[in-house]
């Protein structure tokens, strides 16, 4: 498989269009068409961002020691049905059904699920700010406990998102999974500034959101990285005491 055709089952599989893509990026449509065609190349720095942003390692979109895919049983006419349903959703949706969906495997696996070894882990009451800024303190965590399986490695705290400036990426009320290790240009980082937390990719001087909407801020002195951005937590296991 192609870089391009790679590409394309990625963005598929994010329920993504060429377009928002494409403004996620800073370019046009026809642009970033280019990259799935096999016409363009993306660049090191867009080649993060897509990986940040369709949620799938550099190594995969490159085709580097890539599993060979499994094959797939055929669709039933009400699984295609459904499965085009779906596509038909905003993020928003999608979100919704595969949050539906996971309650009922739940369900339906309570009796036979074996127990899972439970951890604690910090949540901010405070959110970074995908947007302008708030304030972030360093004294107001909340305690729940999690099943480990739920934390990627590394995962030191979690902080909840305020604002639009990730998107599609990350929404607004996610909890993100922060690692204590320092972002590097093209990783999505927690940040202070003036005592303001932000969610946004760290570049070269600046702080860049996925949102095109939200233009770059530049970094000075008195910014602060607080960690690496390694994941999400779901939204269920936030809620638990």
């Amino acid at each position: 498989m192609l870089f391009g055709e790679r590409l394309r089952a990625a963005r598929q599989r994010a329920g993504l269009t060429q377009l928002q893509v494409a403004q996620s990026l800073g370019l046009s449509a026809s642009a970033y068409c280019g990259y799935e065609t096999g016409k363009r190349q993306p660049d090191l720095s867009r080649l993060r961002r897509l990986s940040l942003l369709l949620r799938v390692s550099v190594d995969e979109l490159l085709g580097l020691h890539a599993a060979p895919a499994p094959r797939l049983p055929e669709l039933s006419s009400s699984e295609s049905e459904g499965l085009s349903l779906y596509r038909s959703l905003d993020a928003h949706g999608q979100r919704l059904v595969r949050l539906v969906l996971n309650e009922e495997l739940a369900r339906i696996g309570t009796n036979s699920a074996p127990a899972q070894a439970m951890v604690s882990f910090r949540i901010s009451e405070q959110p970074a700010a995908a947007g302008f800024g708030v304030y972030l303190g360093p004294d107001a965590f909340r305690i729940v406990t999690v099943p480990r399986d739920a934390l990627p490695r590394g995962a030191s705290f979690g902080v909840p998102v305020s604002g639009d400036s990730m998107e599609p990426a990350y929404h607004d009320g996610d909890i993100l999974i922060v690692s204590e290790s320092l972002p590097s240009p093209g990783d999505v980082g927690v940040f202070v500034m003036d005592g303001m937390g932000y969610v946004k990719v760290c570049g070269h001087g600046e702080l860049l959101s996925l949102n095109p909407a939200y233009a770059p801020i530049p970094m000075t002195e008195g910014i602060r990285p607080c960690g690496k951005v390694i994941g999400t937590l779901d939204p269920r296991l936030s809620d638990m005491c």
